[in-house]
Formats: structure tokens, sequence, C-alpha cells
């Protein structure tokens, strides 16, 4: 009888530490792919922002802020080189202003945009979701500080 339950014991002591270490795989891979997707905001080049996207976002990812949805790797690509290209945000830059808070699998940080000079024009936070290979599924953006309790 005991021979019958060690295979259910040993899985039951085996299984918690696999998913643990896929977690901390994943989060490793996530933290490889921010710092692309952050690249790729300040890439001009349609095909190498691609690039960076091509590993650190997944294929049917979401991106939402208060002004865009957009929904997909090309779309994402896409809506990037339109906010390059707006004349309004000419020399302007996003710098992390935070760490990232990274658990089961989401996310969050702070971020500001500055514009040449490095004065700061808007500060934001972003929350997002990331798959098992690290790659972002989803980021969801706010635009300045959080709103006062009324």
């Amino acid at each position: 009888m005991r021979i019958h339950c060690l295979p259910a014991l040993v899985c039951l002591l085996i299984f918690p530490l696999v998913e643990e270490l896929s977690a901390q795989t994943s989060d490793q891979l996530f933290r490889e792919s921010l710092p692309k997707y952050f690249e790729s905001w300040q890439e001009e080049d349609v095909e190498k922002r691609g690039k960076l996207l091509e590993s650190a976002w997944s294929e049917k990812g979401t991106y939402t802020d208060p002004t865009a949805h957009v929904v997909g790797r090309k779309a994402l690509v896409e809506h990037i080189g339109g906010f390059l290209s707006n004349p309004q945000f000419q020399g302007v830059e996003f710098i992390q202003a935070s760490g990232i808070d990274v658990h089961h699998g989401v996310f969050r940080f702070q971020w500001k945009m500055v514009d040449a000079t490095g004065q700061e024009i808007m500060t934001g936070m972003d929350y997002g979701e990331f798959d098992e290979r690290g790659r972002i599924t989803k980021i969801v953006g706010f635009f300045g500080p959080f709103p006062e309790l009324k």
C-alpha cells in the first residue's frame, strides 16, 4: 500500500516546485522583454521597432491607454510609429520612474515623459500581464497622478 502512495506523495512535493520554477523562469524572461518594450518607444525605424517587439510582445497582445486601444504586435508597432511621427512629441522620451513590481504573471511600473531638455511633461503608470514565455500580453496605461479621494 505504501508503494502506491509514494508516487502521489512525490507528485504533491514536486509539482509545486515545478510551478515555482516556471514562474521564476517567466519572470526572468519578462525582465528581458520589458527593456525591449521601453526601447521600442524610442525606435524611429519601423523594422527595428518590430524586431524589438517580436520577442517582447505577444502576437495578440493588447495596449490600452486613455487615447488608444490596439490589438496585436503589428498594431502596436504602428501605434508607436504614429506617436513618434507626431510633431507635438518630437524629442520626447519615456523614462522608467520606478522599479517594476512583478508577481503571478502581472506587473506595474511608473513612467514619465520628458522633453529634449529633460523637463517632465507627463507622468503615469502602466499595469500589464505577461505569458509563460515572458512576452507581454497586455499593458494598460494611465496618465497623470492617481485621482484624489473625494
